[in-house]
């Protein structure tokens, strides 16, 4: 007899001939046809060739519903009319140059008014660069070299920071004090030598962690929301925990809000109430071009200041603020008022409660986590709220539910994790649920 994924997979394939054809192609030239990790999955991916709005079309023809929206970016949909008329004019100006150009200033006064810890911003092209600065910047503002991150948590592609993402159980240690784990090879030696790494959401382990490395960390770097784990909110007495312990001890607290920062008109910070040191983002403020920045204090944030040759720290990037990012952020920002925060928080607990009543329906061990426009399915009877209870998800199952979800229409993150736009509505909110119910009972349940 054949499994659930089987039959899925075996649709799957019969439905998306030319997106195999695409990706045999693909193998040819690049890594197991490969460039971003993130959007691989077996037997194939698919291949779009055209997004508008929620809707998604592949090379197939095949149409579905994208839940997804670019790893979490495109939180207006595919090709909002504000973002590509903004592109269309600023194309008629020129696509880069060496040197600043107007509108850079007015996305950074944007970021500034809107972000409450936000005194001075910088620009990259993307959250790893958000990332590598933030940690650069504790360092040099410190004098001191390690850092704290927490155990489950992805905060971009460098070494400083690819440890202990997501560790294999039997190398990762006890729960409440993690060994740090290189999350591939190639990670250096003295990077995880760097680290200690805590769990998420355990104020009382990782206050434990934090004193008794005091006099060696430069930073502490948080998820406010935890993608990895599947959209894992952080608990306030833990976020706040974090803040008033590295307060006390001189340690600068990062916020990587590269996702979170879409949960409020003033990102995560706003929402918890928390003001970090730093902030790192990415995604959503570039309205759907290659973007990062990253932030804070005056005292930290000024040893980039270049004037009069006092920069104490460098930072350079071909495309750094370029005026064609820099125009799709403005219009991204400028379209994102308090309203459109309002509508989808309520569409996100909409989706959450009936995906909730459906898994009590038929029974089936599952949850769904997450926070406002943000949400992931956990195939585990476990409340999600840090790695270790991720690590008890059914990742089978989890594979099952998402190339069924292709099959029903529907595309989420291939660990099955989403998110609303503005321009999803209820409807499609009632069609998902269904799609997951008909995806349950074809495996078996109900």
């Amino acid at each position: 007899m054949t499994t659930p994924l089987e039959r899925e997979i075996a649709a799957y394939t019969a439905a998306n001939p030319r997106s195999a054809e695409l990706h045999d192609r693909a193998t040819e030239f690049m890594p197991g046809g490969d460039t971003r990790g993130s959007i691989f999955w077996d037997p194939f991916p698919i291949y779009i060739t055209d997004g508008t709005g929620t809707v998604l079309t592949d090379a197939d023809g095949n149409k579905r519903i994208d839940f997804i929206n670019n790893m979490t970016t495109l939180i207006l949909g595919h090709r909002p009319p504000e973002i590509t008329s903004a592109l269309r004019e600023q194309i008629e100006h020129g696509l880069s140059f060496s040197a600043p150009s107007p509108p850079v200033v007015r996305w950074a006064e944007l970021m500034c008014e809107r972000v409450p810890s936000l005194d001075r911003v910088r620009f990259v092209n993307t959250g790893t660069e958000a990332t590598l600065n933030a940690i650069r910047a504790a360092r040099a503002f410190t004098g001191r070299q390690k850092l704290v991150k927490c155990e489950g948590a992805y905060h971009g592609n460098h070494d400083a920071i690819q440890i202990s993402v997501m560790p294999p159980l039997d190398k990762a240690g006890d729960a409440e004090s993690p060994h740090a784990v290189a999350a591939f090879a190639g990670i250096s030696e003295t990077a995880v030598d760097e680290i200690y790494i805590t769990p998420y959401n355990n104020i009382a382990a990782a206050e434990k962690i934090i004193r008794e490395h005091a006099d060696e960390l430069a930073a502490v770097i948080v998820e406010p929301v935890n993608g990895q784990c599947g959209m894992v909110p952080g608990k306030p007495e833990f976020l706040e925990g974090l803040r008033r312990v590295t307060d006390e001890l001189g340690i600068v607290l990062i916020f990587d809000e590269v996702i979170a920062f879409r949960i409020a008109y003033g990102g995560a910070q706003e929402y918890y109430g928390i003001t970090p040191d730093l902030t790192c983002f990415g995604k959503v403020i570039g309205g759907g071009m290659p973007v990062g920045a990253f932030g804070g204090r005056e005292d930290i944030m000024s040893m980039w200041d270049p004037s009069d040759g006092g920069a104490t720290v460098q930072h350079a990037g071909t495309f750094n603020g370029n005026p064609m990012t820099a125009a799709a952020g403005i219009a991204t920002l400028e379209t994102l008022t308090p309203d459109k925060y309002v509508y989808l928080e309520k569409l996100g607990n909409l989706l959450r409660s009936e995906l909730r009543a459906l898994f009590a329906e038929l029974e089936v061990p599952m949850g769904v986590t997450g926070i406002a426009s943000l949400f992931a399915l956990q195939f585990t009877s476990e409340e999600v709220v840090d790695y270790r209870t991720y690590a008890t998800n059914d990742m089978n199952m989890m594979k099952t539910m998402f190339i069924g979800l292709l099959n029903e229409g529907f595309l989420l993150s291939n660990r099955c994790a989403g998110n609303v736009s503005t321009v999803h509505t209820e409807d499609d909110v009632s069609a998902f649920v269904s799609a997951v119910k008909s995806v349950l009972r074809r495996a078996g349940y109900g």
